[in-house]
Parts: C-alpha cells; structure tokens; sequence
C-alpha cells in the first residue's frame, strides 16, 4: 500500500461526523519527482512508520466506537491517552514530510489532526466542561491546519466542516455559522454535492439550534424530512440533527419514536449513538431518576438513560433508570425487559432483595402479559442463589406456584413447575414430586410428546420412582387423585391408564375403568400379560421401566403363584442395561422358568466369589422356590431357609423371620408334623418378642 491509501484510511467516514471523501487518485500524486537517493529515504519512513499508522487507525476506530458507547472513566482515561499519542506521532510524521512534493501528504496528515481532535470533543456530553475544552483545543488544531493547507482543495473544505463541528461544540454558534457561509461555495462545487450538501445543512440546523432558533432549524428540517420523515431519504448525520430538533423541543414521545425509527434506517450502531445522545442532552438538563415523571414522558428515553449509565460504569443509576423505565412502561414486554436488566444489575450489586421485589411489583403491573412470568421466574431464581436472608424457600416456592397458576400456558411456568419436580427429588420427597409432574397445562403435555423429556414420560417417571421408593398403597391413591382433575385430557387420561397398568394392583378400583385406554403397543400388551390373557410381551419396555416393571411382576407371582414361568421367562427375556437385570433377580427368574439347575450354579458359584453375600442369595433362593406349591420346591425353599437361619444369630429378629420361613416350606412340603414339632419347640426355647412373628409359630404350631 503506498503511502497516500495509507493516510485515506486515516480520514474515511466517521459514523456520525464526517462524510465520506471523494479524493482523486492518490497514485499520479506520489509519483518520486526526486532522485533515487530521496526516494530510497522515503521508503524507509514509510516502513518505519506503519505502526504508527495502526496506532492512529485503532485509535479512530476507537474514539467513533465510544462515541457512540461511552466507556467508563477509568478506559476512557486509557482512551485519550491513546488520542495524545496518535496526535504526537501525526505531528512528529509532519516534521518529516518538508519536501513541496509531499503537499498533499501533509494535507492528510493535517486533517486526520483536526479530525482525531474533532472526534476526541464528541466522547463528552455537548456543552459540558469537558466537552467545551475539547472542541477549543479542536478549534486551535484546525485554525493551524488552515493555515498549512493550500487555499484550495478537498482537505482544506474537510477541515473547514470540521472546524465549523468544533466552534457548535465550543459553544460558539456565531463563529460556525461564519464558517459555513465562507465554505457554501466551495462546498456546491464538491466533487459529491449531494453528500456535502447534506453535511452542510446538518450543520446550519446545528446552528440554528445552537442558537435558540427553533422555527429556522424546523423550517430547514421540514425541507429535507417533509410530511414523512420516516421516508425520507436522510443520511444517519442528518437523522441525528433532527432527534437533537425533538430534543430541543422537549417532545418525549417523538424523541423516542425517532429513536425507533433511526434504528430501522441506519442499524444498531446508530441506534447506539442516538441514544448516547439523548442521555447525554438529558444529563446535561439535570435529569436523572430522582426527576419526578412529567407529563408525556416517554419510557424508552429512561431505557436510553439507563444504557448510557451501564456503559458508563455507573450500575446502580443504571439498575434506577431500569427500574423507573419498567415502572412507568404500559407496553408489558418492554417493562419487563427493563426490570429484568436492573434486577441483574441490582443483584450484581449485592441488592437481591430490590431486585425481587421490582420483578414481582412489575409481573403484578402486567398481569396479562406472559413476560410477567418470566419477570417472577427470574425473582425466584435470584431468590433461590441469594439464600434464605434474602429469600426462603417457601418464598420461592410461593413464586413458582403463582406462575403456573397465573400463567399455566407460558414456558416460564414449564420451567417452574419442573423446577419444584426437581427441588422435591432432591429433597427425597418422590411422592411429591410425582404429585407436582402432573401440574402442567394441557399445552405442555402436548408438546414434544415423543422425548424423553416430555412431561408425558417425567411424569412416568416420577411415579414409578415413588413407587418403588414409597408406599404402595400410598403412592396409588395419590396417583388415582392427582390425574382424577385431568383426566378429561387425552393423553393425561391414557397416561393415567398406563400407570395404573404398570403399577396398581389388578384388584384396584380404576383398573376396569381404565383397562381400555392404556396406549397402544407396550401398555396394551402388559395390560392383557398381567390379566394372564397372553403368556408374553413382544413390544419392548420404555427405556427406563424395566426395574419396576420386574418390580410389579415379581409381586403378581407372589399373588398368583401360576404366573411365576411365564413371568420368569418374559423377565429373563428383557434387553440388559447398565444396571438391570442384577445376577441375584436373574437367579430368581430362572428358578421361576423352571431353569433350576442354572439358578442353584449361579447362586453357589456367587456364594463362592463373595461369602459376605450368602445371607442375600439364601434368601433370594429361598423366596423364589418358596412361591410355587410343588412339594418339590417347597423342599428347595426349606433348604435355603435353613441354611440362612444357619448362619444367623439365634433369637435375632433375622433369624426368626428365615425359621419362619423354613417351617412353613417345611410344612408345604408334606412333613407337617415336622413343621409343628418345631414351631412349638423355638416357643418353648426361644420365644420371639415380635407378637406377629410369635402368632405366625403359633399358627403354624397348631
């Protein structure tokens, strides 16, 4: 890149201050007229200087960057410490460029001056000290660049406009305006009138604002903008003129409608920039959030307020602008959004109590309004990681519940009815949880239904997980009562139907009802298995069901002793997965099959590996044999139980249930009088304390 396209980077369009230059091409101009001696020495300046050159390029884009997001005071510190040095080492560059061929390189050196100048006044709120200060600095960089430039040319108009931005910026609407009428001619005969006409008129409008004159600025604006300003054909400079006119004017609503409309014409950054401008002109009038509302104040210009303060690093008067934009905002999605952003800044700054209460005094302002419950859900969340001096957990409890009955439809009550699923698995409260699974709106329960992660399947879940963990009887009751509200939902009813398949006994007092409305496939199957219709199940258990679905059966055996080879067969034909089946329900099921031998190798060969065990694979044995009425089996069943009892302390409550077990097996096996000789001899020797254990040898012993 030669030297000329490096300095046309330094000067191109600022986003809201320069036009774009129309310069002639730079290659012609540079061409050496000197001798190669020369020229070699201007070569290595060019080299040794491209690094400043990045450092005045990053130092540009920077300043037109906070412009129109202001930084902090401590970056922006960082920030004019870069704008000295770049202006150092533009200056240091013009030192060296004396020869009269580099003229043109000097005018460019010049106006990235006056411009970096020009831009360093724009970082600060027009007509504040700083601001003031910055713009007579500018002023005295391009009174010196006049006076360096050749009278005529492209750079000397630039500097011109911009000397023109700095005396508005200084105060001095007077000398500004005598600068644009010395320019008006030289400007019409631009090389891009229409660009530098309409940089012209935006200053004249500045002018006449500057100075008070507000029927001028409108009359000037009214000939670019019309009866539609929204379709005219205004740059981003000129649609920035017109909201400083509104400001002017005081009319809250335009302002912030303009705003709107300056986002859909020019994009965010100029969005950004507008309302940069709005807070800083607000600022500047002494308004803040401890100005009570007037009449036509807009929202939106709060919001403008409040991000201003946010980039500035000031939080807390970023998080009360928030909170004074959510509180006076009619429209429910926009105040929302205002309260969730000062929440986080307030909970950020260790005020989560403020935060809470602004989100739930805003949910309740617009009852209505589905983003109320986001805003309530939010307080909840913030509730919960503050703790309990902030918030209990009953008060965050209380939240949650209000937003799925105030707004059971939203998914912020999804989130919330499934989050006080979650809390109550945790806390072990699995008949709780179940309760809670069957809370969601219809609309929830449709959705996504083929998931593992549809509330259709959390909700079986939770309840087989209750029930093997709780009650039984307990958890079918309440099963039976929570889905009795719902039942008039389709799919709620059939999942009703399949719990009570997979789970309830087939004596229960819903089976019948319900029998017919289990799904399609698995349940269908199951159902007609377990009313001994059919002999197996082809279709495959649900991922996750075959515990509890072994669970249940086993119990069905126990009912209906004729069951247990089919049960065993069908058990012992169910897809392993990575804890199911275990070696001690598989020996069970294969006594049941009538697979007796594998099931006596298995269990010697456990009882082998791990000793501590026995007492386990004893009773696993013993019980499986102990169901079936064959003499045969019952004989197994005695073995295993003595054996168990063997290895027992005598008298222990351990050792009187496997006694018990072992006369009753003793007795169904054929040798009753055994069985009596012995339920009478441990009453007489070592009488149990338990008075259920002690009526069943007395049972027996008669």
């Amino acid at each position: 890149m030669n030297r000329c396209a490096k300095r046309v980077v330094l000067i191109g369009c600022s986003l809201v201050l320069l036009p774009m230059l129309k310069l002639p091409n730079c290659s012609g101009q540079t061409k050496p007229k000197t001798p190669a001696a020369n020229a070699a020495i201007r070569s290595g300046r060019l080299v040794d200087s491209g690094s400043a050159d990045s450092h005045i390029q990053s130092t540009r884009q920077d300043l037109i960057e906070v412009i129109a997001r202001p930084i902090p005071d401590d970056k922006l510190s960082i920030l004019l410490t870069n704008v000295g040095e770049a202006d150092a080492k533009l200056k240091s560059q013009l030192n060296e460029l004396q020869s009269p061929e580099s003229a043109r390189e000097r005018s460019l050196l010049w106006l990235s001056r006056v411009e970096l100048a020009v831009l360093k006044s724009e970082l600060f709120a027009e007509g504040s000290g700083d601001g003031v200060a910055s713009a007579a600095e500018a002023v005295k960089i391009a009174e010196a660049a006049l006076l360096a430039l050749p009278a005529k040319g492209v750079a000397r108009m630039e500097v011109l406009r911009l000397l023109a931005e700095a005396h508005l910026r200084q105060g001095d609407a007077r000398s500004a305006a005598a600068i644009l009428r010395e320019t008006a001619t030289t400007l019409q005969a631009s090389t891009d009138p229409v660009t530098s006409s309409e940089s012209v008129r935006a200053l004249q409008v500045r002018v006449a604002l500057s100075a008070g004159d507000l029927q001028t600025a409108e009359r000037m604006l009214n000939a670019v903008y019309g009866s539609d300003p929204i379709a005219a054909n205004a740059g981003v400079g000129m649609d920035l003129v017109r909201l400083r006119f509104l400001l002017a004017k005081q009319d809250e609503r335009s302002v912030a409608d303009w705003l709107e409309s300056i986002r859909e014409r020019h994009g965010a950054n100029a969005k950004d920039r507008a309302d940069t401008i709005v807070a800083q002109t607000r600022v500047q009038l002494g308004i803040d959030s401890s100005s009570p509302p007037a009449d036509g104040s807009d929202p939106r210009l709060w919001i403008a307020d409040a991000m201003y303060y946010l980039r500035r690093g000031q939080h807390m008067q970023s998080a009360l602008h928030f909170a004074k934009a959510a509180a006076s905002d009619d429209v429910a999605s926009r105040s929302v959004d205002s309260a969730l952003k000062a929440a986080a800044i307030l909970s950020r700054q260790s005020n989560s109590k403020a935060a809470i209460e602004l989100l739930r005094r805003i949910s309740q302002r617009h009852p209505n309004s589905v983003r109320s419950a986001d805003a309530l859900l939010q307080a909840a969340t913030i509730g919960q990681a503050a703790g309990p001096s902030v918030a209990s957990e009953s008060d965050v409890k209380a939240m949650l519940i209000q937003i799925a009955k105030q707004w059971p439809e939203s998914q912020s009550a999804f989130a919330a009815t499934r989050w006080r699923m979650n809390w109550a698995e945790q806390n072990s409260d699995w008949l709780e949880a179940a309760k809670i699974s069957v809370e969601f709106a219809e609309v929830h329960w449709t959705s996504d239904v083929s998931t593992p992660e549809s509330v259709r399947e959390q909700a079986i879940r939770a309840w087989t997980i209750a029930w093997m963990r709780e009650p039984a009887a307990e958890v079918i009751s309440a099963m039976h009562q929570s889905f009795h509200e719902r039942d008039h939902i389709e799919i709620v009813r059939r999942t009703h139907a399949d719990l009570t398949c997979l789970l309830a006994e087939i004596s229960d007092s819903r089976w019948s009802e319900l029998q017919n409305e289990t799904s399609e496939g698995f349940y269908h199957e199951l159902r007609a298995f377990r009313q001994t219709q059919t002999e197996s199940i082809q279709a495959p258990p649900p991922t996750g069901l075959s515990r509890v679905l072994a669970e249940r059966l086993e119990l069905d055996v126990v009912l209906n002793p004729a069951r247990r080879v089919a049960v065993g067969r069908y058990l012992l034909s169910l897809p392993p997965d990575s804890d199911f089946p275990t070696d001690i329900q598989r020996a069970g099921w294969l006594i049941w099959s009538g697979q007796r031998d594998d099931a006596e190798e298995l269990i010697s060969t456990k009882m082998q590996r791990s000793p501590s065990e026995a007492d386990e694979w004893c009773r696993r044995a013993a019980t499986s044999y102990a169901v079936s009425q064959s003499k045969s089996d019952q004989k197994h069943a005695a073995t295993w139980w003595k054996r168990l009892a063997d290895g027992l302390q005598q008298g222990t409550p351990a050792w009187h249930t496997a006694m018990v077990g072992w006369i009753r097996a003793v007795a169904a096996s054929g040798e009753t009088e055994k069985a009596k000789a012995s339920a009478k001899m441990i009453l007489l020797t070592m009488p149990p304390t338990d008075l259920e254990v002690r009526q069943a040898y007395e049972s027996i012993s008669q």
